[in-house]
């Protein structure tokens, strides 16, 4: 049986038109397969947004958002993202880490936006980060509180996209290297997540010593929750 690479040498390669794709796409939804079309989500709010590119590859998902944002004013669709990233259920955090990476692709404008939200306790630290990286001037520092429940809802994101992968490995890795004491703190952060985060750091970090810290932490932090 010849291969693709066979196939495309002898027929050569070759590009649908707009009818050959809807052709397809239409045969692919009747079969049962999602099939997503850039700007289906347009119309839609930023929780819907933010809670279905996540299952894109990352060039879709960032199509998607700048056809949505497109369609809204800076200000606005920054106001809009930012309240979809609110909340303490399991998809929360993956929510805040597209929202961060949605309002990445929106300019210095929507900068009142992420202002209104410095004293939200789930929207501070990314705040702070935006408004770091577009230069604002007059951000007041995170409290410590502030840094360990980003980090840990960080994690929690990763952690729900990819799992065990060797990205969020190698987070760990940097972040106990840089803090020696992490785990003495963190298992009191206030996070639906910080026992599961920190026993996935009890997985995925190879040292024996810190890997026992991290499942130590992990149950205290759970017993702190009952």
């Amino acid at each position: 049986m010849s291969g693709r690479g066979d196939a495309a040498a002898r027929y050569g390669m070759v590009r649908l038109t707009a009818l050959g794709a809807h052709g397809v796409r239409a045969r692919l939804l009747d079969a049962g397969i999602t099939a997503p079309l850039t700007g289906d989500l347009a119309g839609q709010g930023a929780e819907t947004l933010l809670d279905t590119v996540t299952g894109y590859p990352e060039a879709a998902a960032r199509d998607e958002v700048e056809e949505w944002l497109d369609r809204r004013d800076p200000v606005a669709a920054a106001r809009e993202l930012l309240a979809a990233g609110r909340g303490d259920d399991p998809a929360a955090p993956l929510r805040r880490l597209g929202c961060q990476q949605a309002l990445a692709l929106i300019g210095r404008e929507a900068e009142p936006a992420l202002r209104e939200v410095l004293d939200d306790r789930h929207l501070g630290g990314l705040a702070r980060v935006w408004l770091a990286e577009h230069g604002a001037t007059g951000v007041p520092e995170p409290s410590e509180e502030m840094v360990f429940w980003l980090t840990v809802d960080t994690l929690a994101a990763q952690l729900g996209a990819d799992g065990d992968s060797a990205e969020l490995e190698e987070l760990v890795l940097g972040l106990v290297g840089q803090h020696g004491a992490f785990f003495d703190t963190a298992w009191r952060v206030d996070h639906p997540a910080t026992g599961e985060v920190l026993e996935a750091m009890g997985r995925l970090h190879p040292d024996r010593a810190v890997a026992k810290a991290a499942r130590q932490a992990a149950y205290k932090a759970r017993s702190r929750g009952r």
